[in-house]
């Protein structure tokens, strides 16, 4: 069965402004969500505790730059995989995702996607479920890659329709079903969707009369249901010091 929602909409509390990983201030707000998504680049046996005493769904991000100077306190691709790894012990298949948020569109960047997969094989037969994105070139962003050292990116803001297209195709024929999150020009999917509230649970009792009142917000791209609270309002950069974070 699933919980009982009667005369109002769920609430789907998200951790999108922090790390659930490093900041567990979600924990308790959690409590008066009907799920939750939790988003982290730093899976532990404690993140694993405090997620297992709630119904969530797991989005871990690992874009195969961990201890490198993109992400330079993340937790380098084999902790990561390991970790990833562990969650099947404990959560059901359809509430683990692998996060690749961001891809960065360029030969070395999706190189290091690739090698994400290619090391996801010495750990079992794993075939999660994948959502991935596109770096967003913000103008802090680009300040932050020259004082590092690298190599402007060959683009604006979006990377170019063709390029990211290429690479999704590439993704979508060896693995399929790419979850897409926030791309302009792809179908997207919300990371709060029909088939999350399905795997929440939460489905059974919900008066789907109120889906036609939903106005998706956010960017135009996002396809979230308007059904997310933030856990984390923190709107500043996690200990995880990411070259390429939204947040300034």
């Amino acid at each position: 069965m699933g919980r009982e929602i009667k005369g109002r909409k769920p609430i789907i509390g998200i951790t999108e402004g922090g790390d659930a990983g490093l900041d567990f201030s979600w924990y308790r707000k959690a409590k008066d969500c009907d799920g939750v998504i939790l988003i982290t680049k730093r899976l532990s046996d404690y993140f694993i505790e405090k997620a297992l005493d709630t119904n969530c769904i797991i989005h871990a991000t690992i874009t195969g730059h961990g201890g490198t100077v993109l992400e330079p306190n993340v937790p380098a691709l084999k902790e990561s995989l390991y970790y990833f790894s562990t969650l099947y012990d404990c959560f059901d298949e359809d509430k683990i995702v692998l996060r690749i948020d961001p891809i960065i569109p360029t030969k070395a960047g999706f190189d290091a996607v690739m090698n994400v997969f290619d090391e996801l094989l010495n750990f079992g037969n794993i075939h999660p479920r994948v959502r991935i994105s596109f770096m967003d070139n913000y103008p802090h962003v680009k300040e932050r890659f020259a004082r590092a050292g690298l190599e402007p990116l060959p683009y604006s803001f979006h990377a170019d329709y063709i390029r990211r297209k290429n690479q999704l195709d590439v993704l979508n024929k060896m693995i399929g079903n790419i979850e897409v999150c926030g791309e302009p020009g792809f179908e997207s999917t919300g990371c709060v969707s029909y088939r999350d509230l399905e795997i929440l649970d939460i489905h059974e009792d919900i008066n789907y009369k109120l889906y036609q009142e939903i106005t998706f917000h956010q960017r135009p791209e996002c396809q979230c249901l308007p059904y997310k609270k933030e856990l984390l309002p923190i709107k500043k950069q996690c200990k995880h010091g990411c070259l390429y974070c939204y947040w300034r």
